[in-house]
């Protein structure tokens, strides 16, 4: 009797076995047929030496959807010259091209000319927002196999207003997978978590599969607006004497207005208590039904676009009033740090080997994804703030290219500085700084910088930029030393 149990046993493992084999085949399988991978060229601009341009190659990922169509993360895509597609890990690349990119909501769709690429290819299936928690995988391309990788849910968060970036709800999930970033898939059996946007110290950022499918249907349906975001600064209500000096009756709750938008119906010191009808804490937080408590932000692009309307509930002048707020497109073009089209190559002025550029996002961007520690803590000081009257924008001293002409301001702290006037003149464009230099004062080209800068001012000789120019520029290989637009 031993003897037959035991066969049976053996008999019985052999079987779940078998049975568990197949099933991790047929999803091995399954995902082969559903990712492929992309090869990028694009035109790598640096953002600090601004007219240098080289060609730079992506290795990414993409997604197979149900209309013959391919979506990944927009990152990479900006300025490419040529998009290639393999499937099946390994063998012919075939020609791809971009149907469809907004850089805010991070997301792109590609397109193949050849129909029959399709064939064989199977359309993934996206989890909703109760199956985004267990059971995580990270799926891609590796050496022409698909490589698996565990992962670990660690919570939703708003993602960081990154440069000027509208607020996405993100989920966050540690994973010991190498290199990861460059919209893998991240998946709980047989439906598509998210793609995953990058990993910083052992945790990803993945775009969850809720907002894709939303974006998905929308630009179906040719009803996408962009993404919205609110306009306002508020600040947190967690002193008490904040709702008491208002006279906000009941518990604590709310946070205050402190910086109305320029269209928004908000008012200086208003309290906000609701957001379409969900109660708002006095740290800025909301319960979400799917993603538990998150930064109120997320309610700007919960199910919400450009255009389309909010409902505050506020505490004004001793009452309780709704108001409708329209969501401004998140376009940020009135911030002092700029956000150009991702599209645009950088624009630069070089005068006796200084070189001068924009504060752009893409500059602080060229300290690589910790750019809010690595960067310049003066520069990273302006983001997010907004421009004035009188300083619409601002100019950047980015390095000095050494030349006996400007000696004396070769080291480190003549980088990165911002300027503020040249030759007498407010300087907030480059356009401004171009003009500025056709009137020298008493001979020489007198440079100020903002207070507080490493360098207060930068004086040279008029009379000999013209040769200095000349010399400077085949020097250091520069075509044009300068670029305006």
């Amino acid at each position: 009797m031993k003897f037959t149990k035991t066969i049976f046993t053996v008999l019985a493992l052999i079987t779940v076995n078998q049975v568990l084999g197949q099933q991790a085949s047929s999803v091995n399988s399954d995902w082969q047929k559903s990712i492929v991978l992309l090869d990028i060229t694009r035109n790598n601009h640096n953002f600090r030496v601004p007219w240098d341009k080289r060609a730079q190659s992506v290795s990414k990922f993409g997604v197979v959807l149900e209309s013959k169509e391919l979506i990944t993360t927009a990152t990479g895509l900006a300025n490419h010259t040529l998009i290639r597609i393999q499937k099946g890990g390994r063998g012919q690349w075939t020609n791809g091209k971009v149907l469809w990119i907004d850089y805010q909501a991070n997301l792109a769709i590609l397109g193949v000319e050849k129909d029959e690429f399709w064939n064989n290819l199977i359309p993934v299936k996206f989890a909703d927002a109760k199956g985004l928690k267990e059971n995580l995988q990270v799926i891609r391309w590796r050496g022409g196999n698909i490589e698996k990788r565990a992962a670990e849910f660690s919570r939703f968060t708003v993602a960081d207003a990154n440069f000027n970036q509208a607020p996405r709800i993100e989920l966050k999930a540690s994973s010991e997978i190498e290199g990861a970033g460059q919209a893998e898939l991240m998946v709980s059996g047989n439906k598509v978590v998210g793609l995953v946007a990058s990993k910083i110290s052992g945790t990803c950022s993945v775009i969850p599969a809720p907002f894709i499918t939303d974006v998905i249907n929308l630009r179906k349906q040719n009803n996408y607006k962009g993404l919205g975001y609110f306009d306002f600064i508020w600040q947190p209500a967690s002193n008490p004497a904040v709702t008491d000096y208002f006279k906000l009756e009941g518990e604590p709750r709310g946070v205050l207005v402190i910086k109305p938008g320029k269209k928004s119906p908000l008012k200086l010191h208003d309290i906000i208590l609701e957001v379409d009808g969900f109660p708002i804490d006095i740290q800025g937080d909301y319960l979400d039904p799917d993603f538990g408590h998150v930064i109120m932000e997320y309610l700007a692009c919960r199910h919400k676009w450009a255009g389309d309307k909010v409902i505050f509930k506020i505490w004004r002048d001793g009452n309780i009033k709704d108001i409708e707020f329209n969501l401004p497109k998140a376009d940020f073009s009135d911030n002092l740090v700029t956000d150009r089209p991702n599209d645009i190559e950088p624009t630069y002025f070089i005068v006796g080997g200084l070189v001068f550029v924009p504060l752009s996002a893409e500059f602080l961007s060229s300290w690589g994804g910790d750019w809010q520690r690595s960067a310049p803590f003066r520069l990273v000081f302006y983001n997010n703030q907004k421009a004035k009257k009188d300083q619409k924008s601002l100019v950047v001293l980015s390095l000095v290219l050494p030349d006996f002409y400007n000696i004396g301001y070769q080291q480190r702290s003549s980088q990165n500085i911002v300027i503020e006037k040249a030759n007498g003149k407010m300087i907030a464009t480059l356009e401004d700084l171009a003009k500025a230099i056709e009137s020298p004062k008493d001979g020489f080209h007198v440079f100020e910088f903002k207070k507080g800068s490493t360098l207060k001012k930068i004086v040279l000789d008029a009379e000999k930029l013209n040769e200095a120019n000349q010399r400077i520029a085949k020097r250091y290989g520069i075509s044009k030393l300068q670029k305006l637009k």
